[in-house]
């Protein structure tokens, strides 16, 4: 059978990441929102942030009021745990796209067809791109359904537009994986350096809010970027996205000029 259609097989090759991504992603969001009244009624979640002092920084904990769903979906879900889920997948899916042929065996078969080696790249982070948005609508469906049981306020729009961050932050590390694994040929190493990067600029972003003279390293940080203007809370700051958009093309530009000019002795 002839590959006709490079896009149309990485979807169908990424649909069970997908689904099982969405699913956890999804399922947290919304059963973070739909029993968060319980959980702000067992606990003060402010006065259990304001104990923790400088640690809860890490957390999120400057982004405003915990008692509120939107504060609390911050400090759960938005600053750390989604970000590594959607990373973890990005960097992982990404960084197979050559590498994973390379180490099968299978990518002088798959050149051997008369594609591009452009439009390989292309159309593979096509496809990622489509499961980090479908991603991202199952987790805006079910957190706006938790938060309408549980009668919480969620604006839409802001959801949405935390979402949308969240996935270019994804598909920022995601490239970079891409690169990594175009240039070595080595997927684990794509997916530790980025996922590592990732780790180091987390804790840069929160820890320069006390520490001084980390205010300097702080706009190397994309999670100075990805969360910065809390879009949970304020909406889309088009300048951040557009940052988090460059980082993304630039890495994808990096790999397919690396992938065309790299021996691959096919």
């Amino acid at each position: 059978m002839l590959l006709r259609s490079v896009f149309a097989k990485q979807v169908r090759d990424l649909r069970w990441p997908t689904f099982w991504v969405s699913l956890g992603m999804g399922g947290m969001t919304g059963y973070f929102a739909l029993l968060f009244p319980t959980y702000s009624k067992l606990f003060d979640l402010n006065d259990m942030l304001a104990k923790m002092g400088p640690a809860a920084k890490l957390l999120g904990a400057s982004m405003g009021d915990a008692s509120t769903l939107v504060g609390f979906l911050h400090i759960e879900l938005f600053s750390m745990i989604l970000p590594a889920l959607m990373v973890a997948f990005t960097a992982g899916m990404a960084s197979g796209f050559t590498a994973g042929e390379e180490s099968r065996g299978t990518i002088d078969v798959l050149l051997s067809f008369p594609i591009s080696r452009r439009r390989l790249i292309l159309e593979k982070t096509l496809a990622l791109v489509l499961g980090c948005t479908a991603a991202a609508v199952v987790v805006w469906i079910l957190a706006m359904a938790g938060a309408a049981v549980s009668a919480s306020a969620l604006p839409a729009d802001h959801l949405a537009a935390a979402l949308v961050m969240l996935v270019l932050l994804g598909l920022a590390f995601g490239a970079l994986a891409l690169a990594i694994s175009v240039a070595t040929g080595n997927r684990g190493a794509a997916i530790g350096v980025a996922v590592a990067l990732m780790v180091a600029m987390y804790l840069v972003d929160g820890l320069a809010t006390v520490v001084d003279g980390l205010g300097v390293v702080r706009p190397l940080s994309l999670f100075r970027y990805y969360m910065g203007n809390d879009p949970l809370r304020n909406g889309l700051s088009l300048a951040d996205a557009a940052v988090l958009g460059a980082v993304a093309a630039v890495f994808l530009v990096a790999s397919v000029v690396l992938f065309e000019r790299r021996d691959l002795a096919v």
